[in-house]
């Protein structure tokens, strides 16, 4: 009996945990960084049908039906994890995901997922950029999207938003090259997108193939990018406050050259010229002891003017939440950005002390989206949003540009101020300007302020009554920017010399008091756009096949008073549809009928058809049985024509165009008349300009879709581009409008590989995006050129040009056997020798070649590494560009335009003359060594970068840790362009900046923050 009783306990023992784990009801809360999540599904493991949804505050309760001891959380665009019970209600993180079957894109006028979409579609939920610390949502987007190109030009405070362009650029005109944008379905201009707080953004997609974009029709060639705004869900109230403070500094910090090696780079450059040095031996002695700071300064006018860092500040709060019949979601921000100009503050001054000289931005947000339920079938939604932010400016132009600019100031122009606290000048230039620091502080500020004010109206009926799957739904929307000019303004402050063997001042011109503030105040700009949109949605299924059509009419007008309210129209007609059988054969076509009043009236409207298919092999049962990893492994190919009505100047090439000319006087005494003088001919068959577009993409997913990966090839052919025919002869006396003429071929490829998994409890996420395309013009009717090298036509859009460099010129005997320029500059040795092409003996412009890649990259790159412990996350992303060249002229390198830099010291001179690195110093600006005068590829570098583009540690407070009603906190660091590795060492310029230029934009800016988010 005693050996029986022994079983029973022994049997008891071990199935009791089980049984009490069968009985079991578990609860928790779902969350990801962000907050509570709404609509997780929770499932039992080993019981499929034992499950429940998260409800409004990211809460579940569960009664567990087996012995089981996990739980199986997922959610559409995050990663699915497996938890073990717990008796303490569960608090469970959620990691967002990329690239799952059921990943959800916004494509225009509606959604599709990624087992079913046959375009070439990228997409990202704003979740993933949202802590990026940066003003801009397209600087947060830079090596995240495959098929993105990004260049940032300038650090600018409220002026830092990149220029973006999806697939590259096709069109010889520049402003033809701009994606479409559209918010919330209301088109946006580049300056409008920058301004958008990323807070209020729910997801952003790019659209690149025609199958995609040929629903917008004559404007969809150069691609669309779509961002929807966050939209409320039932439930309680949830407020979300995020509190950010960061510090800013330059990428990179240009190093000058001090008083006394500027002194003997000077002298050496006189030499080299013939001319008496300037500065003696005493001079250059004085220089370099610093013992005589007034009569022989060293003043570093960048690290004087400028700060090593400023601070930025960013606030957001939120409200969403709802019931069955309403739903709403409500944003406010304010985000303010310091320049990095150090405060001048007068203090004799007093009405300076109100006017802030320093470059700064100050912008603030709102946006409430609204959806009521009204009745069984009929939705409604409201959408309001403004932006109101301000750009100021020192009103002493051109700051940064004077710290480059030799012609303006030099390290020994003058001290940084007067013994006495007057203000001194630029004694030995030409201008002799107050010095920077005096013009900072007492000549005003440039103001300028933009409101912009959007909202929309529409309305979905649900028409099942009719049949099932057919919707209708209507749109309105408004949108309306104005903007002015607030200008604080006076002549420049009295200026003396200071004389410190007598301690006398002398005062440079007549003024001797600051005289008073000017307040003027400019209109900018004034406009207003109306979009209309009605459409007919049709989704149904019947069986294993799946059908989908949409028919949109689309009317829009824009009203700038600028240009007179003459109201420019774009309207048409659009239509989609497509099938599908089992998630298994795909087709799509798509059809716009649209056309734009920039064109005459029998030329404005046009066809754009596209067609997409796709199969998924992973879905056939033979496939399904050989390879079980395979979760989605689908082939897709489009083709289509798409069109760009961008025409340039934005002008009506059409008409026949008259400019004021000079006044004449007649008559015997002065009567001046004006004048009109004739223009450009009008040509009435401009027409919009086309693509023809080829994609052939494939998606696959493995391993529970754990590791995906999609990758497209295309070939894009945009021909009819609007040119300027060149082989028309000068003797025709007028100018004449662009002809569709053109052709150039764009192709290339991109695509995107994501890997998730984890080891133990630690997730890890590795996300690899690549781009790369490459343009080539065909034709664009140029004039036959001497000799082939001189053609533009067979090679890229912005192809830059120049003489080829072969080395320097060594001594005399070299110049005599050498081709070289046949001007009035003697070549001297320590000359930049160059090619001579066409073998004449002579360096000309028949010498010009093509040389290195145009200044936008062909390719980019960005590898994203992500690491999660429980609340724990580290997430680093590196971008990367190359294939592209930058040159820099005047003011950024030229000797005697640009303060001298450390590259001058390893000028050509007799003894270093095998390892110059450039050229000869020479006081002459026109020189064969001025890239001005004579670009060559000596000064032109093929730039490869790779940045550490944002860093991000974070860590999401346990509950337990929070006080009073919270359900939600985290704390964080971000950083933004936090290293950069680059290939080139002659410029300094940060790899981003523009090409052929002086190099002296605001430089681009690296930032560290810190932000606590706070749920309720």
């Amino acid at each position: 009996m005693k050996k029986y009783l022994f079983y029973i306990l022994l049997f008891a023992v071990a199935v009791s945990p089980r049984l009490l784990m069968a009985q079991m009801v578990v609860s928790g809360v779902v969350k990801d960084k962000n907050g509570p999540l709404t609509g997780a599904t929770v499932v039992e493991k080993g019981a499929t049908n034992n499950g429940t949804i998260t409800g409004s505050n990211g809460e579940f309760s569960l009664h567990l039906k087996k012995a089981s001891d996990s739980l199986i959380i997922s959610m559409i665009g995050y990663i699915s994890q497996i938890v073990k019970v717990s008796g303490k209600k569960m608090e469970i993180i959620m990691h967002s995901s990329s690239q799952g079957l059921n990943e959800v894109m916004v494509v225009g006028y509606g959604t599709v997922t990624r087992i079913t979409n046959t375009g070439a579609v990228s997409s990202i939920q704003a979740a993933k950029v949202r802590d990026v610390p940066t003003s801009s949502v397209q600087n947060a987007l830079a090596g995240k999207l495959p098929g993105f190109f990004t260049q940032q030009r300038s650090g600018q405070p409220g002026q830092d938003a990149s220029d973006f362009f999806i697939r590259g650029v096709s069109s010889l005109n520049p402003a033809g090259n701009q994606p479409l944008i559209i918010v919330d379905g209301i088109e946006y201009t580049y300056n409008q997108l920058a301004q958008i707080n990323v807070n209020e953004i729910e997801s952003i997609s790019i659209l690149k193939d025609a199958s995609a974009t040929a629903i917008y029709g004559i404007k969809g060639a150069n691609g669309v990018l779509i961002v929807t705004t966050r939209r409320g869900r039932a439930g309680k109230p949830q407020v979300n406050v995020r509190v950010e403070s960061g510090m800013q500094s330059p990428v990179m910090s240009p190093v000058f050259l001090n008083s006394y090696q500027s002194a003997l780079l000077v002298n050496e450059a006189r030499q080299n010229d013939g001319l008496t040095p300037q500065f003696s031996q005493s001079d250059l002695e004085h220089f370099k002891t610093g013992d005589d700071p007034y009569v022989y300064p060293y003043v570093n006018w960048y690290k004087e003017i400028y700060n090593p860092y400023s601070m930025q500040y960013n606030t957001n709060v939120d409200i969403s939440g709802g019931n069955k019949i309403v739903k709403y979601f409500i944003s406010g921000g304010a985000f303010r950005q310091n320049g990095n100009v150090r405060n001048f503050e007068d203090k004799y001054d007093a009405g300076n002390r109100v006017v802030n000289s320093n470059y700064y931005y100050r912008r603030y947000d709102f946006r409430s989206n609204l959806d009521v339920q009204t009745s069984k079938n009929l939705s409604l939604r409201l959408d309001l949003t403004g932006r109101f932010y301000q750009i100021n400016t020192p009103h002493a132009q051109n700051i940064v540009s004077e710290i480059y600019d030799w012609s303006q100031i030099h390290p020994f122009s003058a001290a940084f101020i007067n013994p006495n606290g007057s203000y001194t000048y630029a004694t030995d230039t030409k201008s002799q300007l107050p010095t920077i620091n005096a013009r900072l502080a007492t000549e005003g500020y440039s103001l300028d302020r933009e409101d912009d004010m959007n909202m929309l109206l529409g309305g979905t009926e649900n028409l099942e009554d009719i049949t099932k799957g057919l919707s209708f739904t209507g749109r309105i929307a408004y949108a309306s920017v104005q903007s002015n000019t607030r200008e604080l303004s006076r002549d420049a402050p009295p200026t003396y010399l200071y004389d410190p063997v007598t301690e006398s001042y002398t005062l440079h011109g007549t003024a001797y008091v600051l005289g008073n503030y000017t307040l003027r105040a400019y209109q900018g700009l004034y406009n207003n756009r109306l979009n209309i949109q009605a459409y007919f949605n049709y989704d149904r299924s019947f069986g294993d096949h799946h059908i989908t059509s949409l028919l949109l009419y689309n009317k829009e007008s824009y009203y700038d008073k600028n240009a007179g309210w003459i109201p420019q129209n774009f309207k048409g007609f659009s239509f989609k549809g497509g099938y599908d059988y089992k998630d298994k054969y795909l087709f799509n076509f798509v059809a716009s009928y649209n056309g734009s009043d920039r064109f005459q009236a029998n030329k404005r409207y046009g066809f754009f058809p596209a067609v997409s298919v796709g199969y998924n092999i992973a879905n056939e049962p033979f496939f399904k049985n050989a390879i079980q990893f395979a979760d989605l492994l689908k082939i897709r190919a489009s083709y289509g024509i798409v069109g760009s009505d961008v025409t340039p100047g934005n002008r009506y090439l059409y008409t026949q165009t008259y400019n004021q000319g000079p006044a004449y006087s007649f008559g015997e005494t002065d009567n001046g008349q004006a004048t009109i003088t004739e223009g450009a001919l009008g040509n009435p068959n401009v027409t919009w300009e086309k693509q023809k577009e080829i994609d052939i993409g494939m998606d696959m997913n493995f391993f529970n879709s754990n590791f995906s990966m999609t990758i497209d090839y295309f070939n894009n052919l945009r021909y009819d581009q609007l040119t300027t025919p060149q082989n028309i002869p000068l003797m025709l006396g007028v100018g004449v409008s662009p002809e569709n003429i053109a052709r150039v071929r764009n192709k290339g490829f991109d695509g995107q590989i994501t890997y998730n998994n984890n080891i133990g409890k630690v997730d890890y996420n590795i996300t690899g995006v690549f781009s790369y395309a490459k343009n080539k013009i065909l034709y664009m009717d140029e004039a036959a050129p001497a000799y082939p090298w001189l053609a533009q036509t067979g090679h890229s859009i912005g192809q830059p040009f120049g003489y080829t460099f072969i080395g320097f010129y060594q001594n005399q005997e070299d110049i005599n056997k050498s081709a070289k320029p046949n001007t009035g500059n003697t070549i001297v040795p320590g000359d930049l020798k160059y090619k001579d092409l066409n073998g004449d003996g002579v360096i000309d412009q028949y010498d010009e070649g093509p040389m290195g890649r145009p200044n936008l990259p062909n390719s980019t790159a960005g590898l994203t590494l992500g690491i999660n412990y429980k609340g724990l996350s580290v997430s680093l992303l590196f971008q990367g560009a190359w294939g592209y060249s930058l040159s820099v002229v005047g003011t950024g390198i030229e000797p005697f335009q640009s303060q001298f830099q450390p590259i001058d010291e390893l000028a050509w001179t007799p003894e270093n003359s095998k390892n110059a690195e450039f050229p000869r110093l020479t006081t002459n600006p026109t020189t064969v060594n001025s890239p001005s005068a004579y670009m060559s590829d000596f000064w032109l570098i093929n730039v490869v970068y790779v940045r550490l583009k944002t860093l991000e540690i974070g860590y999401q407070l346990p509950d337990k840790w929070l006080p009073f009603k919270i359900n939600n906190a985290r704390i964080y660091m971000s950083s933004y362009n936090l290293l950069t590795w680059k290939n080139y060492s002659l410029y300094q310029q940060d790899p981003e900046v523009a090409s052929n230029t002086a190099g002296d934009a605001y430089l681009n800016q690296r930032v560290v923050n810190f932000g606590l988010q706070v749920g309720l």
